[in-house]
């Protein structure tokens, strides 16, 4: 059902957008372009859940269907199905609305069903550093990760990647500098981490845990394919990234609890401070999933940790979200902040029973093409 007041206008002006703000992927900005002047293609949208109805979730889940057919005529354009050195050239919209118009009915109920669930392992670009940031001052002390919005759990699994920083003071490596899985981004930074005076280093890990409204079994095929579908394969290393940090954590037990991220957040962080030491620092962070919880909701997350934190505790919530998206974090000013393509580094610390004065670690591309620490 559609979410109240969309109309077919308001989603075409969406796909309009997304057209324009990644206009370097060829294939789906092509089919954006499309969609914008095909309504039938465009309604199917109509079907999403309230606050799920985002160019997103429709391109979804047309990599899905390709995915589980990759016989159709669309599959031919994604270099999920067919390998980045074999895709064809020219426009893929019309073997897409082929495609689509063929397969409409099952579209619209993947549309209707699903939610997107995007685990996104380059993300651990950004996450890694700002988490070694975000416990400088209790370097030693170690740290209980807390994901909202886990989908798979799998950026709990930061100490397990190889993530790679590029500056112009040369390279940072932090995570395990062997591991199959390999995160690497651009550090814009006027200071590359890599130049700073102190050392970064990743905080010691004693525990993890994440709440979803739709855990993701590592061992379930067609949950996991999901998940593969909500990447993007136009962009190169994204859909090969994921597929290493699967088989990396394959038998591993999934930390991840159902439940919603505000609401259940609470009974997550009882359980899971129960299993750390007593000493663990508690670090709860989100990326990209705090933008789809209604707005007036968000502050709540504040007063759990902030009961958490009140019997001296350290807590430290860390968000990776678009800009004005999390309470009690100012929108950075810098010229780089484009509202599609930016993603804020907050920070809200208590200490000793009390919140500290929130800050901007600085800025990132979604995906962690690139990062600018201040």
């Amino acid at each position: 059902m559609a979410a109240a007041g969309t109309d077919l206008a308001t989603l075409q002006r969406r796909f309009a957008e997304f057209a324009t703000s990644y206009a370097q992927l060829p294939v789906y900005s092509a089919v954006c372009r499309g969609v914008v002047s095909d309504s039938h293609c465009a309604a199917l949208l109509q079907e999403a859940a309230p606050g799920q109805d985002r160019p997103v979730l429709w391109l979804a889940a047309v990599h899905d269907l390709v995915l589980r057919r990759p016989d159709v005529p669309a599959a031919r354009w994604y270099a999920s199905v067919v390998g980045r050195d074999h895709l064809p050239s020219g426009d893929p919209w019309p073997d897409v609305r082929r495609t689509v118009l063929a397969h409409e009915d099952e579209l619209r109920t993947v549309i209707a069903s699903r939610t997107t669930q995007t685990n996104e392992v380059n993300r651990c670009v950004y996450l890694v550093p700002a988490l070694a940031l975000a416990c400088g001052d209790r370097p030693e002390q170690p740290v209980l990760l807390v994901e909202m919005g886990a989908s798979a759990g799998l950026l709990l699994a930061v100490d397990r990647y190889r993530v790679e920083l590029v500056g112009s003071d040369g390279r940072l490596v932090l995570g395990d500098p062997a591991s199959e899985v390999r995160c690497s981004g651009d550090d814009r930074s006027d200071r590359p981490l890599v130049g700073r005076r102190a050392p970064l280093t990743l905080p010691r890990l004693v525990g993890q845990a994440g709440v979803d409204r739709h855990p993701v079994d590592l061992t379930d095929v067609d949950a996991v394919r999901w998940l593969e579908a909500c990447l993007w394969p136009d962009v190169p290393g994204r859909v090969e990234r994921f597929r290493s940090a699967v088989r990396l954590l394959a038998g591993t037990p999934s930390p991840v609890i159902e439940g919603d991220m505000v609401d259940d957040l609470p009974r997550v962080l009882v359980g899971a401070l129960e299993a750390a030491p007593a000493e663990a620092h508690l670090v709860v962070f989100s990326s990209w999933a705090l933008t789809y919880v209604d707005r007036a909701r968000r502050p709540e997350v504040a007063q759990t940790l902030a009961a958490v934190a009140m019997d001296g505790r350290p807590v430290t919530w860390l968000t990776a979200e678009p800009p004005r998206c999390v309470p009690g974090i100012d929108a950075p000013t810098e010229p780089e902040v484009d509202r599609g393509q930016t993603t804020v580094l907050g920070l809200r610390r208590w200490r000793h029973g009390a919140e500290q004065a929130s800050s901007v670690l600085g800025i990132s591309h979604p995906h962690g093409q690139w990062v600018i620490f201040r």
